[in-house]
């Protein structure tokens, strides 16, 4: 599992669900020693008739992020999506994004010897493992999401995520910009392959890039492993 004293890589695994249900979550990774996790409201910007489909009334989110020892992501995946049915249409969304560092304390604390063979290392059933997905990120000015959203389903995305947020630091960037940045915010997360990630954030910049009133500045984002994200409906139900 371990070469020496070399301790595994972490990644930044994020957890979206019905709202109220982070908590739950949370539990759970705790009781596998997991004990970083950040919990954000969130709200989710599927079309009324993808809605209908998944039998959602309200697209109110939770989304936990928390940090996971490489070979224990396959359980903990596979544990989270077991309890919250992410299998089924609707349920919630995992995916894992690979960290490049992190602080030297945290893999200290996670990767503990009895902790990795206690929790073991397995793949998840069901899962994308090609990498074929990313993530996109527009950060924008509050009231932007409709703009981000419909440019994005242009180019056949069926949904995001909308975290709030606000702006800190912006007197220098005004300076150079020459204009002012609202200081409340909305990020809009998009799960799209990686085909059309070039033309998603084209539209998205066109629609509500720095240069617009949205404000917004767009990035992207490697997916290592995903589950929950439903196939395409039939009929043209996911380009409303």
């Amino acid at each position: 599992m371990t070469d020496g004293n070399r301790l595994p890589r972490l990644k930044l695994m994020v957890t979206i669900i019905d709202r109220d249900k982070g908590a739950l979550a949370v539990s759970l990774f705790r009781a596998h020693h997991l004990h970083f996790d950040y919990l954000c409201m969130g709200l989710g910007t599927a079309s009324s008739r993808i809605l209908d489909y998944f039998g959602l009334s309200e697209t109110e989110k939770d989304v936990v992020f928390t940090l996971v020892p490489e070979p224990c992501v396959g359980k903990i995946l596979r544990l989270t999506a077991e309890k919250f049915q992410i299998h089924r249409p609707g349920q919630g969304i995992l995916f894992t994004v690979p960290l490049s560092a992190v602080s030297a304390q945290v893999p200290q604390v996670l990767c503990k010897k009895e902790y990795l063979a206690e929790d073991g290392a397995e793949e998840a059933e069901n899962m994308e493992h090609t990498k074929q997905y990313t993530l996109i990120l527009a950060v924008v000015n509050h009231g932007s999401v409709d703009a981000v959203m419909d440019a994005a389903r242009s180019e056949g995305a069926r949904g995001g995520t909308v975290l709030y947020a606000r702006r800190v630091g912006m007197e220098d960037m005004e300076n150079v910009l020459g204009f002012t940045f609202q200081p409340e915010k909305e990020v809009v997360a998009i799960l799209a392959p990686k085909t059309q990630k070039k033309a998603l954030m084209e539209a998205i910049n066109r629609s509500a890039g720095l240069t617009t009133e949205a404000r917004g500045i767009l990035f992207a984002l490697p997916v290592d492993d995903l589950i929950g994200l439903q196939p395409p409906i039939d009929n043209g139900a996911g380009q409303e």
